[in-house]
């Protein structure tokens, strides 16, 4: 029994809730609970809401059966909860009428869901064999829809990184609140209400973007605060809120369709914070919260995570074993039977949904004795599935290359390049703000140590769900809205068509400005930072409201396709698909003058139409008429622009090129 106030709860019992709290549709839902007898209960009750996932919700209170009064002094009571769909879901709070009939009803509520598809065990994964993979035996499913065979072009690509719970609610509202994760559209701490189906909805808007892989926040069911995906309770369901199994495989269905690739992210490092721990210092062990009586707490899926034993402690404070952010619940990687256990999840979420890659959340924090095999294993799999190029990316937040590069071992497909950013945003303080964006599309940066696959093949970003936005850290320099989109369109032109694969993150198309800031805890009343107010919602939500007044607060109309931005990401995407050389051409820098002209020009060996770039990252224009392109690189009598940010313009005159360039414009011709 578990005691609260005047309540007991029946609550280690495997086949009743809230042990259990995933139902298939042909099981009871059974609830077992008792009501103190100084309480005077006549009998009890149940108050629920029930959303069966297809738009259908009830609000509706249902007696109970009184079974018996058991030796504590409680009253004993059962019912069995009326039968729903798959996908559909319950809230539900526990109570009673008394003698003189007056109800009463538990402050606290409880979730369950009923699902079909999603295993609550590992062992409900059928692992075959499935032949020799590199001369070494493969096991994992088979995949039960047919598999898409990995793209060939990444290089070309423009990456776009959704957080589902803010990226598009869909046309069908039906699912908000549906989950344990909390739902207030007024608070940026909370689930705001946006779906895979949302996502669905707005494939055209990323096509005419000109996205080509679209980097998914993670989908697991997630406790009360993990609007974001980033506090797993299941490793193999999709958290209600956002959809269904079938809905998933769905976006996947149409992306492709739209010659656009998924990477999911996922979580490989944690489980949200479930285990009591004992102090640091204090003998070495911890217990559930649930078993311990936390109102909030629930038991893990799958259930084989229902051991503490396969969890780091606070005893240990390395990078990679200690609890991130000191709460979250670290996996023994180490260990082969959590090593085996998480790489069978993620084989999972490729055989059902058809997904082209993996983004690998906090990857610094989990050691390479897990990554080494991790990798080669998902290689193999993927590669037997067709997927011989599934992208596996490390979400390593070192702030130095020498950092990110021990974990080359590994041989992850790509890293997210948080050196190279860095290096960029600090630029932003030097008396040439711009420099180092300009040092990055020259090709400047690249570290004197190599990466395992490369640095070109890195995920380069100006901003993420991580990180102040760009466009916050331009406007807050300068002295207007206009000074700040030239920056920006500057920095877009230099990611976009720079060295690595590009990266952006939702919204700054549309011209986000939000900054990382403080968060006052209530029950502390401590500061602590915090990310949620870099995480705005793309769809209309005038209820909530965001911090640092004008500059973190949206000025667009939701998903506009004319908005400047917007069209200038989406020229620059077309230029990098078709223009091969952007891809992997050499960078050659033809002229630096007073590192305000640059001229670069991005060529190969193969008689390839060269690129000429012209950057002006002065205060005052440039107007150049002598400049010419050495003869090696071949005789050119016209130009043709493909893209500039602002007024430019350069054209081939007797004696030379003439050049002519507002401040911090970026232009980008074909040499004809």
């Amino acid at each position: 029994m578990r005691y609260f106030d005047e309540y007991c709860e029946v609550h280690l019992d495997p086949s009743i809730a809230p042990c259990t709290w995933v139902f298939r549709t042909n099981e009871k839902i059974c609830i077992r609970f008792g009501i103190h007898l100084s309480k005077n209960p006549d009998y009890g009750q149940i108050v629920y809401e029930l959303n069966d996932g297809q738009g259908y919700c009830d609000v509706d209170r249902i007696t109970t059966q009184t079974e018996s009064v058991n030796e504590n002094g409680f009253k004993m009571f059962s019912i069995v909860l009326p039968p729903i769909i798959n996908g559909g879901g319950y809230r539900y709070k526990l109570g009673y009428v008394d003698t003189l009939g007056n109800e009463h009803t538990s402050k606290r509520s409880q979730f369950l869901f009923v699902c079909d598809e999603a295993p609550r065990s590992i062992t409900e994964i059928p692992s075959e064999f499935l032949g020799y993979v590199n001369h070494q035996p493969l096991y994992g499913p088979k995949p039960k829809l047919a598999m898409t065979s990995s793209p060939n072009d990444w290089q070309a690509r423009l990456f776009y990184s959704i957080i589902i719970d803010r990226f598009a609610r869909s046309a069908d509202n039906s699912r908000a609140g549906m989950s344990a994760v909390n739902y207030d559209p007024t608070s940026p701490h909370a689930s705001h209400g946006g779906t895979i189906q949302g996502v669905i909805e707005q494939i055209d808007y990323l096509k005419s973007l000109g996205v080509s892989a679209i980097i998914l926040s993670p989908v697991y069911v997630n406790a009360p605060d993990g609007y974001h995906g980033y506090h797993p309770i299941h490793l193999l369901m999709v958290d209600p809120r956002l959809g269904t199994l079938q809905c998933l495989r769905e976006l996947v269905k149409k992306a492709h369709e739209s010659n656009i690739a998924v990477i999911l992210d996922v979580v490989n490092n944690h489980l949200a914070d479930s285990i009591n721990w004992e102090k640091y210092g204090s003998p070495v062990g911890g217990e559930f919260k649930y078993v311990q009586g936390d109102d909030s707490a629930v038991m893990p899926y799958p259930i084989e995570a229902r051991n503490t034993f396969l969890f780091h402690g606070t005893e240990y404070t390395d990078m990679v074993n200690q609890r991130l952010f000191g709460f979250l619940e670290d996996w023994r990687t180490e260990t082969t039977y959590v090593r085996e256990l998480l790489i069978q999840h993620l084989k999972y979420w490729i055989a059902e949904t058809d997904i082209d890659g993996f983004r690998y959340d906090s990857a610094r924090h989990v050691g390479l004795d897990f990554w080494e095999p991790c990798v080669a294993e998902i290689s193999r799999y993927a590669s037997y599935l067709g997927k011989k190029q599934f992208l596996q990316i490390a979400e390593h937040a070192g702030s130095t290359h020498e950092e990110v590069i021990q974990y080359n071992s590994a041989k992850f497909t790509n890293f997210i390049d948080y050196p190279t950013y860095y290096t960029i945003k600090h630029s932003l303080n030097e008396d040439n703000h711009l420099r180092g964006l300009a040092d990055y599309f020259c090709g400047f940066l690249p570290p004197s140590q190599r990466y395992h696959t490369a640095w070109q093949n890195n995920i380069m970003f100006l901003d993420n769900q991580d990180t102040t936005r760009i466009f916050h850290l331009f406007w807050s320099r300068l002295e207007n809205i206009i000074e700040a989109r030239i920056w920006l369109h500057f920095g877009l032109a230099c990611l976009i068509l720079g060295p690595q694969i590009p990266s952006i993150y939702q919204g700054t198309e549309q011209e986000f400005s939000g900054a990382l800031g403080l968060y006052q805890k209530q029950d502390t009343r401590e500061w602590i930072g915090h990310d949620c107010y870099v995480r705005e919602d793309m769809f209309e939500n005038s209820a909530c409201v965001w911090q640092f007044g004008p500059i973190n607060r949206k000025i667009f109309e939701p998903y506009d396709k004319n908005h400047q931005t917007f069209t200038l990401i989406k020229q620059l995407a077309k230029i990098r698909k078709r223009h091969p050389l952007i891809q992997r051409g050499k960078r050659t820098l033809l002229c630096s003058r007073s590192h305000e002209l640059r001229c670069l020009l991005i060529h190969d060996n193969n008689d390839t139409q060269p690129l000429l770039v012209a950057i002006n990252l002065g205060n005052n224009p440039v107007c150049e008429e002598a400049f010419t392109i050495p003869d090696c690189y071949g005789s050119f009598s016209d130009v043709d622009i493909l893209i500039t940010t602002g007024d430019g313009t350069f054209n081939i005159v007797e004696g030379g090129m003439r050049i002519k360039l507002q401040p911090f414009t970026f232009v980008l011709a074909r040499l004809l």
